[in-house]
């Protein structure tokens, strides 16, 4: 029988952590624990109890947001929309989002790089492993940092391959970025196990939804452009950007029209000169293959290229839109 050893201690977990370090670590950098009250940098160290709501019921929400060269894009929109799901799912965000700014800030200073991913997860948190919510008394902040991690160059220049996931997507809950995603987890490996990079979903009615972490929009024959009404997605804070520079090219006349609304899979099929998707990692992908069909003629198109170009320059600048995480007092690390 396997002797196993038992950690009585902080002390005890701490050493032994050497032994748990993984390849992937070198990619993490800080997390912040409501529940420990500080920051942790030794990613082996990184835990949350196995009693919170958020691992074992998957009841918590969550928001990804990125720095890009110290910058943080669309900072605000991204906590706007967890409070909205918060609200959602009826929990009570933690005394520490008062001070999500600065919490942000310290870990970029204690994390001492410039393109970010960081996370926000506001859980139900600890108290026994029921789905009652009421047995946990208080809610709980996690916030991480890891290196952000964007798409290799090609898959930007020759698009990527999307296949349609093999059953109907769950919409009643879509409106809000819960920690729920097994829909989502089995719709992205579908796509991978079919040879596609990414996934697209349909609803039991045929409407098009979106991708397992992605917005999809489409560009007709005509010149709309079009993402799924927001009943049926989560409205995606890139996407909101997307469809705003996409009004500055209907008065340019790139476009003759965009905005939302259902779209039937047969209308994919038919009417699709460019497919994309939207998001916080990687701004803008467009789709050159679906379902092994080559959309429009197969090559990344003028309205996906000029949406990026517009994208990348927001993204890079000090505007509206960024948040610099370099300006103001310098946090007290201790």
């Amino acid at each position: 029988m396997a002797s196993w050893p038992v950690y009585k201690t902080p002390e005890q977990l701490a050493k032994a952590a050497a032994n748990w370090r993984q390849q992937w670590h070198s990619q993490y950098l800080v997390m912040f624990s409501s529940y420990w009250g500080g920051f942790v940098t030794d990613p082996a160290l990184w835990g949350v109890p196995p009693d919170d709501h958020m691992v074992h019921r998957g009841d918590a929400v969550f928001e990804a947001f990125k720095s890009v060269e110290g910058r943080v894009y669309c900072l605000e929109a991204h906590l706007e929309r967890l409070k909205r799901s918060a609200a959602g799912l009826a929990l009570t965000l933690p005394p520490e989002f008062d001070q999500i700014l600065d919490l942000v800030r310290e870990a970029y200073f204690l994390g001492g790089v410039d393109d970010l991913l960081i996370r926000v997860n506001v859980s139900r948190g600890p108290g026994s492993f029921t789905v009652n919510p009421y047995d946990a008394p208080k809610s709980q902040l996690y916030l991480t940092t890891s290196i952000l991690k964007r798409p290799a160059p090609e898959l930007y220049a020759k698009g990527v391959k999307a296949h349609s996931a093999p059953f109907p997507a769950q919409t009643h809950f879509a409106t809000i970025k819960s920690c729920n995603y097994l829909q989502q987890v089995l719709a992205k490996k579908a796509a991978l196990d079919a040879g596609a990079d990414y996934a697209i979903s349909f609803d039991q009615k045929g409407l098009l939804t979106e991708g397992a972490t992605e917005n999809a929009l489409v560009v007709t024959k005509s010149g709309e452009l079009l993402a799924p009404s927001y009943e049926r997605i989560l409205k995606g804070v890139t996407l909101g950007r997307v469809l705003a520079h996409a009004q500055d090219l209907v008065k340019e006349g790139l476009l003759k029209k965009a905005g939302t609304r259902d779209i039937t899979k047969e209308e994919l099929l038919s009417e699709a000169q460019e497919i994309f998707f939207s998001g916080t990692t990687f701004d803008i992908l467009g789709v050159t293959s679906w379902d092994g069909r080559p959309v429009g003629d197969g090559q990344v198109g003028p309205v996906v290229k000029e949406l990026t170009r517009r994208l990348e320059a927001e993204i890079h600048s000090d505007n509206p839109m960024t948040t610099n995480l370099k300006t103001g007092p310098r946090p007290n690390l201790g």
